[in-house]
């Protein structure tokens, strides 16, 4: 009875959504998911109740309608192939792909296709179409890429090898597959994958990714060995330099930090250490930047020591470190090393050295760059990071010496020291100095009439406009952006959303004079306003948008933040709105972008993807051959089902899935050949039953699926024989033959053979969906116990609503 109750509230989602009353939906599928969590026993049948009932609360018919607007044809398929996929994941059927006409296709719209049908499960179809690509390698490369993405490896595998004949796109192709094995942690199969790839660059790749997947060290030290001298084998110098890197931070990650210290030059170094930063690796990180190699046994141990995340937590570690990389001897030598640098590079070297926590270091560095713009932007970002690293007062005295320094400089035209200025002025503004930014600020803005190009006069007070609203001098902002033209306000509008005040920028936004300019600053307002949770006025803003293209963005934003407020009515509703606005954009590629984004919008705010997890914890679940074969139907895996239904012991259970399978594969409109030759194993299976009683249950089953897949003759023959041999019937024979008759429209009969008020259920709802709504309500009133009545009457409910089978099941049992 307690799936009976969550079909109910499945049923009575469906209608909902279908009514556009999601919150309504969801709400009755989340009572539904809470009715599941506090089920005990087998939990399988309880996931697949939910799981179907969630998969009904999308604005499904929006979706489609969007997508079908796309112009260009291969984004149009990509989108309604997103659909599909989305849905066949939650385990619901759909001809979102039957508007295509595949003999009108462009090659890559024949690519588009094959890659929507792998999405949806239908691989077979998938292989027809990519083998009629006229490309046939473009064709197959395309079709490996897909089935990657479908998470389908070990068929991407053997179409790249196999089928790809053009060497170097089946080098990337194989390389594409190689990489997601080992992001699946099948490192063994992705060196496997790695040893058919001949070009150097994409076997080092493999390689290197295989490495990282392998949980034995030794094992991992040797790949990245192979990778190595596969990479040296690059002939081009830059693809090598590359590579060599990447592989330096992959010894660096894994503790081999020795050999990360090889690579020799400076560019590579900060990379490296920029990475081991992001990884939270700081002690690697300066090291490497420290010194180049540790100089002897001694204190490589040493740096071995330190590297471990649990050591760099250690103050007496860090020092030895230090002590053992930096001795003050080599200081000289690195400010020679880093002076010999490319200015931009210099800076780098600074500030990331400041970042892995040497900020006296990186101000060294910083102080002996020669280039004076490049000094005062090196010292405003080592402040940044003193900031961040909890040290202002640190920061503080950076940047008074920076700015001391700024302010003794003449500077006359001479756009670069405006924009030092400007970037001292943001650093010392993040500090809370705005005094002090506002300081430099005016000497910046003496200084734009000295500069002798229009343009870069232009450029200056726009920088100025937009780093005097960074720094909370609102009034100076003002005054330069109303007497400038071309007029900065759009860049003063744009600093003031990149610091979050929102409503500073929206009252300037009036005074923009370029409408086009104006609706996207308006854009970026609601957009942030709704990032920050202001949803009415996000909405507001958004719907007064003038031009189409960023008011279709900003009800984009908005829409999204309704939907993870819970408020999926209102989102859909913005989204219509979106959809109108798209519609009427000019611009061919802004009008399909728009239109796909809509679309991903429009399934997120269904319960999709949580049906899809559902069906996935119900897979979990499954310990039995049977149990697995009921989840991998009601998730759309037919064929997997077949193979698993086929390994079933028990004679009993596996005629039942096979049946199953067959009327899953009937409903989704498989070819009637492919329907036979599954029940021809379910019947094969029933006539090795010997014991009378269990020959019963076996055959009415299979009249059942006889019944259901269109082969009537069968089913009633096999009727009558059962109703005339058996004076009583056992329980599940009875509804299976109470279903059969239901399905060829003999309902009285059916009702006739059953007092089981459940059974009697199933009759009537199958009554329904054939159109007989009031003697199907009239008889729905009779029944006797309340959880199969309400169900009856939801399911009734549902079938006024729209014609047809629920959303993603063949049958009310």
């Amino acid at each position: 009875m307690l799936e009976t109750s969550i079909r109910t509230l499945g049923a009575s989602a469906e209608v909902m959504a279908l009514k556009g009353d999601l919150d309504g939906a969801a709400d009755a599928m989340d009572r539904a998911l809470r009715i599941a969590q506090d089920a005990t026993g087998p939990q399988e049948r309880i996931l697949i109740a939910v799981a179907a009932g969630m998969a009904t609360v999308c604005p499904l018919q929006q979706a489609l309608r969007a997508a079908n607007a796309i112009k260009r044809v291969e984004d149009r398929i990509g989108a309604l192939g997103s659909v599909a996929a989305a849905l066949s994941r939650a385990g619901r059927t759909t001809e979102a792909l039957a508007p295509i006409t595949e003999n009108e296709l462009s090659p890559t719209g024949l690519r588009a296709v094959a890659e929507a049908l792998v999405m949806t499960g239908d691989v077979d179809r998938a292989v027809t179409v990519a083998g009629r690509d006229p490309d046939p390698s473009w064709g197959w490369d395309a079709f490996a890429r897909a089935l990657v993405r479908a998470d389908r490896l070990d068929q991407a595998y053997a179409t790249a090898l196999f089928l790809v004949t053009d060497r170097p796109r089946r080098d990337i192709a194989l390389l594409v597959v190689a990489e997601a094995l080992a992001a699946s942690r099948r490192g063994d199969q992705a060196v496997e994958v790695a040893e058919h790839i001949a070009d150097p660059s994409c076997r080092t790749q493999a390689l290197r990714a295989a490495a990282l997947a392998i949980d034995d060290p030794d094992r991992t030290a040797e790949l990245l060995r192979r990778a190595e001298t596969a990479a040296r084998a690059i002939p081009n110098p830059g693809t090598r330099q590359t590579e060599l890197r990447a592989l330096a931070l992959a010894c660096a990650e894994r503790g081999d930090l020795t050999r990360a210290l090889t690579t020799p030059d400076w560019a590579g170094r900060i990379t490296l250490a920029r990475q081991l930063l992001k990884s939270g690796r700081k002690a690697q990180a300066t090291a490497l930047l420290d010194h180049a190699q540790p100089r002897d046994a001694d204190d490589a141990t040493t740096l071995h020591n330190a590297q471990t995340p649990d050591n760099d937590m250690h103050a007496d570690n860090a020092g030895t470190l230090h002590a053992a990389q930096t001795p003050d001897a080599d200081v000289a030598a690195m400010l020679g090393d880093v002076r010999a640098l490319d200015g931009g590079l210099q800076v780098d070297v600074a500030v990331t050295m400041a970042q892995a926590g040497r900020i006296d270091r990186g101000v060294a560095l910083a102080r002996a760059i020669a280039d004076r713009f490049r000094r005062e932007q090196a010292l405003a970002r080592i402040a940044r990071s003193a900031i961040e690293a909890g040290r202002p007062e640190r920061a503080g005295e950076i940047l008074d010496e920076a700015a001391a320094a700024a302010l003794a400089v003449d500077g006359a035209d001479d756009i670069r020291h405006i924009r030092g200025l400007a970037e001292l002025a943001d650093a010392l503004a993040h500090a809370g100095r705005r005094e002090q930014a506002g300081e430099l600020l005016r000497r910046a803005e003496l200084l734009v009439h000295t500069l002798y190009e229009e343009q870069e006069r232009f450029e200056a007070w726009r920088l100025l406009a937009a780093t005097l609203g960074r720094a909370g001098l609102l009034d100076r902002a003002d005054v330069i952006a109303a007497a400038r033209w071309p007029s900065p306000w759009p860049d003063l509008v744009r600093a003031l959303c990149d610091i979050g005040a929102y409503d500073d920028a929206y009252e300037r936004t009036p005074s923009i004079p370029d409408p086009g300019q104006r609706s996207w600053a308006l854009q970026r307002v609601a957009a942030g306003h709704a990032q920050a949770g202001r949803l009415d006025q996000a909405e507001s803003i958004a719907l007064a948008i003038e031009e189409a293209a960023p008011r279709a963005e900003a009800l984009l934003s908005v829409a999204k933040a309704r939907t993870r407020s819970g408020q999926l009515n209102h989102a859909v509703a913005l989204l219509r709105d979106a959809e109108t606005a798209a519609r009427s954009v000019t611009s061919s590629r802004d009008h399909d972008r728009l239109l796909r984004e809509l679309v991903d919008a429009l399934l997120a705010t269904g319960r999709l993807d949580q049906a899809a997890e559902l069906l996935a914890q119900a897979e979990a679940a499954a310990h039995t051959p049977a149990a697995l074969a009921a989840v991998l139907i009601a998730s759309g895996q037919l064929d997997r089902a077949f193979r698993t239904a086929l390994d079933v012991r028990d004679t009993l259970e596996q005629c039942g899935a096979l049946s199953s399978v067959a009327e899953a594969l009937a409903a989704t409109g498989a070819p009637p050949g492919r329907v036979s030759q599954v029940l021809l194993h379910a019947d094969a299976t029933a006539a090795q039953a010997t014991d009378p009683a269990l020959r019963v249950r076996l055959r009415a089953r299979l009249a059942r699926a006889w019944a259901a897949t269109g082969d009537t003759h069968r089913a009633e023959r096999t009727i009558d024989e059962l109703l005339t041999e058996s004076a009583a019937l056992p329980p599940q024979a009875t509804a299976d033959l109470a279903q059969a008759l239901s399905t060829l429209g003999q309902y009285d009969r059916a009702l006739a053979l059953t007092t089981d008020p459940q059974t009697a259920a199933t009759v009537i709802i199958t009554m329904a969906r054939t159109g007989e709504f009031t003697r199907a309500t009239d008889l729905a009133h009779t029944l006797p116990t309340p959880q199969p009545r309400e169900w009856a009457l939801a399911e009734i409910s549902r079938a006024m609503t729209v014609p047809g089978p629920p959303t993603g099941r063949t049958s009310p049992s």
